[in-house]
């Protein structure tokens, strides 16, 4: 079997070109190319086969490969300017995974970004409460920023919100 004509092989070329695209600022080619392959997704990877300690770790694996591809097209879906429509999915994602700051982070700044200061200061509460009481941590110097630029936002309304940027390794991607 070719390595085009396997899902796994199909979704990790995928999303490496989304990335590519995205570093080359072509968001729209990105966005494309990362639903594609996150349509490939069709539940727990590797679920109709029993596993080992090596296929644990495969698929452990691809399940950060998926939530890296989700960063990915949510990136691109804010560089397009659609902060407003990520909402609802970042909600989801923070509560399917309550200890991803970076899901967490768009939330807050996509919220701030739609003029809804309270709730993005509230979603920044939840996480430090989740931390603190998960891991006995405080939030990243980038959200403790983040929630700086929420408290005391710029003093013109055109002035430009600063997004939260991709995490570039895994640390936060666990599923819990």
């Amino acid at each position: 079997m070719e390595d085009d004509e396997v899902d796994v092989k199909i979704f990790e070329n995928l999303i490496a070109r989304g990335q590519k695209a995205l570093q080359d600022d072509e968001p729209e080619r990105a966005l494309g190319l990362l639903r594609r392959a996150l349509a490939l997704w069709r539940g727990p990877a590797l679920s109709n086969i029993p596993a080992g300690d090596v296929l644990t770790g495969r698929i452990v694996h691809l399940e950060e490969l998926r939530i890296r591809g989700l960063q990915l097209r949510i990136e691109a879906e804010i560089r397009l300017g659609r902060q407003r429509d990520a909402i609802p999915e970042l909600s989801e994602l923070v509560n399917e995974y309550p200890l991803n700051e970076w899901f967490h982070g768009q939330l807050i700044s996509a919220l701030n970004h739609s003029g809804r200061r309270a709730e993005a200061l509230q979603a920044y509460r939840t996480l430090h409460r989740i931390l603190d009481r998960e891991l006995g941590l405080e939030p990243s110097p980038e959200l403790q920023r983040l929630q700086l630029a929420v408290l005391n936002p710029p003093s013109s309304p055109h002035s430009p919100v600063r997004r939260f940027p991709v995490q570039r390794d895994h640390r936060t991607a666990t599923a819990v």
